[in-house]
């Protein structure tokens, strides 16, 4: 019997030494930048339509702010008997909900996204 034993004892350590992992392969060495500046790529060919890079000492112009628009640039609508709607000045003139307006603001259609004034 304690032949038996011996040879299952042999079987079962030979089974656990297959099970073994792999030797540990050291993780790869991490680069945090290469040592020369990216060379940009322009998929679209040259780059006489890009505006040239902006040099970050130089502070940044604000955005141009569009001009102040006339009263009379947008079309009014019409009022409707209901004092929260309102007929589109554009086709297909549909109601529109402007509850929240005030008079005289500014208004979407939203079939034809155009501007139009609340009466």
């Amino acid at each position: 019997m304690s032949k038996r034993l011996l040879t299952l004892a042999a079987a079962s350590l030979a089974g656990l030494a297959s099970c073994t992992p792999p030797p540990a392969m050291p993780p790869p060495r991490f680069q945090p930048n290469p040592p020369y500046p990216p060379q940009q790529i322009y998929p679209y060919g040259d780059q006489t339509d890009v505006a040239p890079p902006m040099d970050p000492t130089q502070p940044s112009q604000p955005a141009p702010q569009p001009p102040p628009t006339a009263t009379g640039n947008y079309p009014t609508a019409q009022r409707t008997g209901n004092p929260d709607q309102v007929l589109s000045p554009y086709e297909p003139y549909n109601v529109i909900d402007v509850a929240g307006f005030k008079s005289g603001q500014l208004a979407r259609d939203p079939s034809n996204q155009k501007i139009f004034r609340v009466p």
